[in-house]
Formats: structure tokens, sequence, C-alpha cells
């Protein structure tokens, strides 16, 4: 690359930029409140039939995995998501409108995609989608860094299949949609990565 190209200045724009160093700073940003800038905004579009994604990209130790997954006291993204994901289903579901969720997480490592769930039985509620995504964590590829000793070594994928199927009783037809498609991706450190 030549020297010259790389020290020329870049301009980026951003929608949101958090600082989460020091709880007591007054410019902290919550969990609560990188999911209500970001995920709540994927769950409304994903009921108005759009597909999101949010990719958390950076070097090791920078909170990628903190933001998509978090802790069991400070839930990250994901199961902030899928918290409200089943609230919602649970206002709007009745005689005529039913819905599915379907979940699927992978990771892909040295080229090769690997299922970290058990793709056997059927998960059908908010506490199956949080314990597959303990053991899904539980089944990433990680080694140590100078920056962080369970780094990961992989990019996991995490993805939710809303269905939603309405009914009109009166006709007796039956409307079949998938509503969306949220990806939620963690990838492995940008430890390479040239800026």
């Amino acid at each position: 690359h030549d020297g010259a190209a790389r020290k020329s200045a870049k301009t980026f724009a951003f929608d949101y930029c958090f600082w989460s160093m020091l709880e007591n700073d007054p410019k902290f940003a919550s969990q609560e409140l990188v999911f209500n800038c970001l995920g709540r905004e994927i769950l409304e579009r994903a009921f108005e039939g759009y597909n999101g994604c949010i990719f958390a990209y950076g070097q090791t130790g920078s909170g990628k995995s903190y933001t998509m997954m978090g802790t069991p006291e400070q839930k990250g993204i994901i199961p902030r998501l899928c918290d409200a994901l089943f609230e919602n289903i649970v206002q709007i579901t009745n005689s005529s409108h039913s819905i599915k969720i379907e979940v699927s997480y992978m990771e892909i490592y040295n080229e090769k995609v690997h299922d970290l769930l058990d793709p056997k039985g059927s998960k059908q509620n908010l506490k199956d989608i949080d314990n597959l995504m303990s053991e899904g964590n539980k089944s990433r590829t990680v080694a140590a860094t100078n920056m962080n000793s369970e780094s990961s070594r992989s990019h996991a994928v995490f993805n939710i299949v809303v269905t939603q199927t309405l009914t009109d009783h009166a006709s007796g037809v039956t409307c079949r949609h998938s509503l969306t498609t949220p990806y939620f991706t963690d990838p492995s450190p940008a430890t390479h990565a040239l800026t």
C-alpha cells in the first residue's frame, strides 16, 4: 500500500457513536441505550416486513460480543431484541393471527460453517432461545490474545426468522408470510485490518 494514501484524511458518517468505558461518565452508553438506538428499530422494521442486520466490527477487546450478547446482568442487543420480540408477539397474537419464531446460530471458522445449536427439537419460547444462545456461545472457537484471554477466533451469525400466519375465519383463507430475517453478526477481531 502507498504510505501517503494511508495517511490521508478519511471522512466517515455515523448515525451513532457510543461511549461505554466508564459507567459514571455522563456520556456513558448503557446496553439499554444501545438497544434502543439500534435494536428497537430493527424489530419495528421487522414487523413492517423489512430485513435487518447489525454487524459488530472492531479489534479484540473492543466490546463486540458484549454489545451483541452482553452478560446476564447487562443483556446485549440480541437478548433484548428477543425479549421485545416476544412481548410484541404476546400483544398481537390472537385466534386469527399467529406467529412462529425460528432461530439459527452459526460459526464460521477456517472457512467452514458450524451449527452452534442442536438442530433437533423445536424451541417455542424466549427461555428456549436464551438457552440456545448460551449453548451456542459455549461452542464458539476461542483463543487467548494479548488483549483478551477468551477472544473468539470465529465469526458468529445469529438469525431470527419470524413467520406470521393470518386467518380469515369467515372465508377460511389463510395467509402465511415471513416477516423478517434479522441477522446479528459478531465477527472475529479485526486485528489485521488496514484503516
